[in-house]
């Protein structure tokens, strides 16, 4: 008897974690890729119209790089990336720049791609070019999320690991 008390209370447990898993989960923004037919272009239309999106690049400078964020102006929702290495820019030729500068990354787990900043409703807020595929994402209220960074830029993480 003890026995089948102690199944029960078991298989309670882990119902009740896999709802609180899940909740938890449901309340968080996510990065989804691009699809694959568009991206290209999304990413020429992104740079060519800079100044309708608040745009931010992780890394220590423009030259060392990570990723770049693009928060449209036109919509109401906003994207407040948290942490140093988010620097916001304007200037069009930067942006090309910095990513130029990610499409140029030649290291095996770093992977240009062009990803959309969902919220907890999978509705688009932004945009993100990185060859990171992991960023933590949380909502601040209902019109806002907080972005966090990325891993360091791919020279940095390997000065760092004493390669090149």
């Amino acid at each position: 008897m003890n026995n089948m008390k102690y199944q029960s209370y078991t298989y309670m447990a882990i119902a009740l974690s896999l709802i609180f898993f899940m909740a938890g989960c449901a309340s968080h923004g996510k990065l989804s890729l691009a699809p694959s037919d568009v991206s290209a272009d999304l990413l020429a239309d992104l740079t060519a119209n800079t100044d309708q999106y608040v745009v931010h690049y992780h890394g220590n400078s423009e030259k060392i790089v990570s990723g770049i964020l693009f928060d449209p102006k036109n919509d109401d929702k906003n994207i407040r990336p948290e942490g140093v290495l988010w620097k916001e820019v304007s200037s069009s030729e930067t942006i090309a720049g910095v990513i130029d500068r990610i499409q140029r990354n030649n290291y095996s787990a770093y992977i240009p791609r062009l990803f959309r900043i969902l919220g907890p409703e999978d509705d688009i807020y932004g945009y993100l070019f990185t060859g990171w595929s992991y960023m933590v994402i949380k909502p601040v209220d209902e019109k806002t999320l907080r972005v966090y960074g990325l891993a360091g830029p791919p020279e940095y993480e390997d000065m760092h690991r004493g390669g090149r």
